[in-house]
C-alpha cells in the first residue's frame, strides 16, 4: 500500500463519522419531503375520494416517485460532497508531512515515474531550499535541477522533451477517476 493509499484510507476513516452524520441528515430531510408528500397526497385524496380514487393513488405513487427522486440527488450530491472533502483532507495532509516524510514521498514517487535514461528532477523553490541532503542519493538515474519550478509540491520529471508532472495536485487530477471509485467503495459500501 503506498503513502497516497495509506493517507486516503487514514482520511477515509477519519471521516467515517462525518459522512454517517451527513447521511443522516439527508435520510431526515428525505423522510420529512416524503411525509409533506405522503400529507398532500392524503389531503387531495380525501377531498376527492368520491369523484377520483384512482386518481388520488396516481398522486400518491408520484409523490413517492418524486420523493425518492428527490432522496437519490440529495444523497448523491452529499457523497459528492464528501468525496471532495477526503480529497481535498488528503492533499492539504500530503503537503504538510512533515519534511523528512514529505522527501521520503518524493523518492518513492520518482521511482514510480521514473523512465530509461537520465532524468532532471525539477523542485519549487521552496523544496530546493528545505531539500536533506541526502535526498539526491536515493534518486537513481535522476538529477536535482539547481534552478526552481514554478510549482507548489511535489515535482517535474524531465526526460529531454518529455515533462512528467508529478505534483500532488496533477497526479491526484490524472487519477480522479479511481480515487472517488474507491472511496465511494469504501465510504458508502
Amino acid at each position: 500500500m503506498t503513502g497516497i493509499e495509506k493517507i486516503i484510507e487514514t482520511i477515509g476513516q477519519d471521516s467515517a463519522a462525518r459522512c454517517e452524520e451527513i447521511l443522516a441528515a439527508a435520510r431526515n430531510q428525505a423522510e420529512a419531503i416524503r411525509a409533506e408528500a405522503v400529507e398532500k397526497a392524503a389531503r387531495a385524496a380525501e377531498a376527492a375520494l368520491a369523484e377520483a380514487q384512482q386518481k388520488a393513488k396516481s398522486g400518491a405513487v408520484a409523490a413517492d416517485a418524486r420523493t425518492a427522486q428527490t432522496e437519490k440527488r440529495i444523497l448523491l450530491r452529499m457523497k459528492n460532497e464528501v468525496i471532495r472533502q477526503v480529497i481535498a483532507s488528503a492533499l492539504a495532509r500530503l503537503k504538510a508531512l512533515p519534511e523528512a516524510e514529505y522527501f521520503d514521498t518524493l523518492a518513492r514517487l520518482a521511482a514510480q515515474y521514473a523512465q530509461e535514461g537520465q532524468g532532471e528532477m525539477r523542485l519549487s523553490q521552496k523544496d530546493l531550499d528545505r531539500l536533506p541532503t541526502d535526498f539526491a542519493g536515493k534518486l537513481a538515474n535522476i538529477t536535482i535541477a539547481p534552478q526552481p519550478a514554478g510549482i507548489a509540491d511535489g515535482f517535474l520529471l524531465v526526460y529531454g522533451d518529455v515533462e512528467q508532472n508529478c505534483t500532488f495536485d496533477a497526479l491526484s487530477s490524472a487519477r480522479l477517476d479511481d480515487i472517488k471509485d474507491a472511496l465511494h467503495a469504501h465510504l458508502f459500501a
